[in-house]
């Protein structure tokens, strides 16, 4: 007999692998060597993702239905979930696939377009309204503590004996000298009011991405290494944490988190807590919204492979309501992240995503609802 039932959960994800989102002209900025040719569009789900994440939620489904969050066959109902992305190619393919996934040539769509601002893009008006400056201070607190960590550095030189970045042109733009390596680059900090995100450039916002396209190109030819043949999975241990400690400076710090999070978490919050919304809740965003929700409600995870808050493309937070007994319920708060063999497999043989623990992840539904009241208030 099982000993807490599962009532509803709401899931929000990270979009699938994508092809990167710079143009050829910024990637030649950071590397003389020759870059590898992507297909489709700047930044859209490749078919290598979407078939990675077809698979990843037909292995979900097993999970899924024991629960009874799913049907064991034939469609899910209409009013039994909701599935929500983000308008960008990516989230909605990638939305797409999961349900491909978890029921086979059903052809369910998401609910997409501008209404759903809000949810997955910073509050405009809140950037307008916020103390920029200490929002910058904030940001800068975590960048600082990066230059004295020494696997920051050895992953900074590692990206710039692969890249051999940097072209003079960057250099002199960033205002530094017409020669610089990645180490070298001039950083550069701001906010914009008019426009809802944090303006970043120079080293850290370089080497982070650079980083992280290591990992799409790891993940999107398996037949192959990344990083011009020298980006094993040993090297991307060590220089995938550069990228997740950058972005969480970037994303994390607290008003950048708020501006970014605020309607989102009260969303998953008013979704988990009413009797009306449906069992299943799918929100297929970004990694910003995952950084934005879970910096607010302060909850880390450590990966074994990847180090301390990685959001790796095919990543997802859940939020469960569970019934203990006929009077309890409680709210279980965690993460999941495909492993890097997963990256590499056939997505024929793949399994579940790595389930990873969170360092904040039981709660009373009443204690839930207010902290979430105390973190999005004015």
């Amino acid at each position: 007999m099982k000993s807490a039932n599962l009532v509803k959960t709401v899931i929000l994800s990270r979009h699938g692998i994508r092809s990167p989102k710079e143009s050829d002209a910024v990637l030649r900025q950071w590397s003389t060597r020759a870059w590898p040719t992507w297909p489709g569009n700047q930044g859209d789900l490749t078919e290598r993702g979407k078939e990675l994440v077809k698979a990843q939620w037909a292995a979900m489904r097993p999970f899924l239905v024991e629960n009874g969050l799913i049907p064991a066959s034939g469609l899910h109902q209409a009013r039994d979930y909701a599935l929500i992305a983000d308008e960008d190619q990516r989230t909605r393919m990638t939305a797409i696939a999961m349900f491909e996934g978890l029921f086979p040539a059903c052809h369910i769509r998401p609910q997409y377009g501008s209404r759903y601002d809000l949810l997955f893009h910073p509050d405009s008006s809140m950037y307008r309204t916020m103390d920029r400056q200490k929002a910058l201070a904030e940001v800068q607190a975590l960048l600082d503590c990066l230059d004295s960590d020494p696997v920051i550095g050895n992953a900074l030189t590692i990206l710039q004996d692969i890249t051999k970045c940097c072209r003079p042109s960057l250099c002199g733009a960033l205002g530094g000298t017409t020669s610089c390596t990645l180490q070298g680059l001039p950083n550069r900090m701001s906010i914009d009011p008019r426009k809802p995100k944090l303006d970043i450039a120079g080293k850290w916002q370089v080497a982070s991405t650079l980083a992280e396209i290591m990992l799409l190109e790891f993940a999107q030819w398996p037949e192959k290494e990344a990083g011009w043949g020298e980006v094993d999975e040993t090297v991307l241990r060590q220089i995938i944490p550069l990228h997740n400690a950058v972005f969480n400076a970037t994303h994390r710090a607290h008003s950048l988190a708020k501006a970014g999070g605020t309607h989102m978490l009260e969303y998953i919050r008013e979704t988990l807590l009413s009797e009306k919304s449906p069992p299943l809740t799918i929100l297929v965003g970004h990694d910003t919204n995952i950084a934005y929700v879970s910096g607010m409600l302060d909850i880390h995870w450590t990966d074994p492979e990847l180090g301390c808050d990685p959001i790796i493309p095919g990543s997802f937070i859940t939020f469960e309501l569970w019934q203990k007994t006929e009077s309890v319920r409680e709210i279980r708060i965690g993460f999941h992240a495909p492993s890097l063999e997963f990256l590499r497999t056939s997505p024929a043989s793949l399994t579940r995503p790595v389930s990873i623990p969170v360092d904040k992840a039981v709660y009373e539904p009443d204690t839930f609802r207010k902290m979430v009241e105390n973190v999005t208030s004015p």
